[in-house]
This record gives structure tokens, sequence and C-alpha cells, in this order.
């Protein structure tokens, strides 16, 4: 699943951006194309640690962690990398570590884990013996 496209990168990064940094002669639509499924590949990644994949629909947070990590691919393929351009993967990077950590996570996009309490999404049960000590009582 493609979590950003060619029209939010150039959303995210302005219209002329990709055409600076793409050289003369390369096919820009293959490109983009081809670096936007690397990324979302990459993201796969964390996510699998989380989520079952594919996700039921694509969660509007990734299309910036997205856009990002395809410029950084494009520039750092091309030879026009910049300090931004590799903040921002860091910073998207770390987005999704976090997401994957489970300190974060996609936002109203986010799938239900379970419906049931106590059951994770693997299907395993959480139980737990009475409580023995309180804040009023002590055995």
């Amino acid at each position: 699943m493609a979590y950003a496209s060619r029209a939010d990168v150039e959303e995210l990064w302005g219209s002329e951006f990709l055409a600076d940094i793409l050289p003369e002669g390369v096919d820009a639509h293959a490109s983009v194309s081809l670096a936007l499924k690397i990324a979302s590949d990459e993201i796969d990644i964390y996510l699998s640690a989380r989520y079952s994949l594919p996700l039921p629909n694509s969660p509007t947070v990734l299309k910036s962690p997205a856009s990002d990590i395809a410029v950084y691919k494009l520039a750092n393929r091309h030879s026009a990398l910049t300090n931004t351009i590799e903040d921002r993967y860091k910073f998207a990077i770390a987005l999704l570590e976090r997401i994957a950590d489970g300190k974060a996570g996609l936002g109203t996009d986010e799938p239900s884990v379970s419906g049931e309490p106590g059951t994770s999404a693997a299907g395993a049960a959480f139980s737990a013996n009475r409580r023995v000590f309180t804040r009023r009582s002590i055995p």
C-alpha cells in the first residue's frame, strides 16, 4: 500500500522541488513512483511490529513520513542530499520507531486491536490474580 502520492510530495516539498533534485534525462514519474514504493515498504517494516498488514486504509499521518523518506531516497540516489532532507528523513524514522514501540499511534486512523478487553491482536489473553494489597488494607 502506498502511504503517499506524488501530489503529497509536491504539497509538502513544493511543486518545483522534485524537478530540482532529479537530474536531467531521468523519468521523474518512474523515479518518484519507485521512491514512494520503497518508502511505503520501509514504513511497513516498522508497522509490522504492531499492526496486521496491509492496513484497512492508508492513515493520513503517514503521508509526511512517506514523502520525506521518498525524497531522501531520491536525493541520496541522485547526489542532491541536503541537511534538511536528511533531518526530515531522520525525524520520519524516529516517528516510525515510536509507532513500532507503541509510544505513538496512527491517530484517528488507528486500527482497532481487539474488541475484547484483555486480548491482544495476536489472540493472547491476559489475566491476573486478585489484588493482595490495596491502599486501605494490608493483609
